[in-house]
């Protein structure tokens, strides 16, 4: 066999590993944050949300809908939302998915459906990225399958989480 034909064999790797080919690495991570928004969509996610929102996130706002189960998707429009920031304070629902790049769905109940459907409409429509987080600690099945088939329709990501530590791991996991 000549040099040239050689098969990759596991080795390979360490040869790619060579200060040679070292040369090529980017020496800073990899990516850039995103920029992240995270709704809480009733009251068992606000609080949930509300006890990660003092870790140190990169570009991450923490949203909680304010019209928990009125906002009707074929009533409300995008600029009459009901949304509020971690300080109370209202905000616009455009306003936040302008720049964004990830929108992160959170429900414990899978009560408010409709505003998961406002806000995965809009997303979609600005091409962003939608993931869903079931909260469901503590939850008998029927109450689970609530939650999840609340935010299935609308998530191209769709997690189920046993314990709220669940939350600030896997947005870690996505770089928010």
């Amino acid at each position: 066999m000549t040099e040239q034909n050689r098969p990759t064999l596991l080795a390979s790797c360490a040869r790619a590993a060579s200060a040679a080919e070292a040369r090529f690495r980017v020496p800073y991570p990899n990516s850039r944050a995103r920029a992240s928004r995270i709704f809480a969509l009733d009251e068992g996610a606000a609080a949930a949300l509300r006890a990660i929102t003092e870790e140190d996130w990169a570009g991450a706002h923490f949203l909680t809908v304010a019209g928990r189960g009125g906002n009707d998707p074929n009533v409300v429009p995008i600029a009459g939302f009901a949304l509020q920031g971690p300080d109370g304070e209202p905000v616009r629902l455009a306003d936040e998915l302008a720049g964004a790049d990830l929108v992160v769905l959170l429900a414990a109940t899978g009560a408010n459906g409709a505003a998961a459907e406002v806000i995965a409409r809009e997303a979609s429509a600005r091409n962003i990225m939608t993931a869903g987080l079931a909260l469901t600690d503590g939850l008998a099945r029927p109450e689970v399958e609530k939650v999840v088939n609340c935010l299935r329709p609308y998530a191209s990501v769709l997690a189920v989480a046993s314990d709220n530590d669940f939350i600030a791991a896997m947005l870690t996991a996505l770089r928010a």
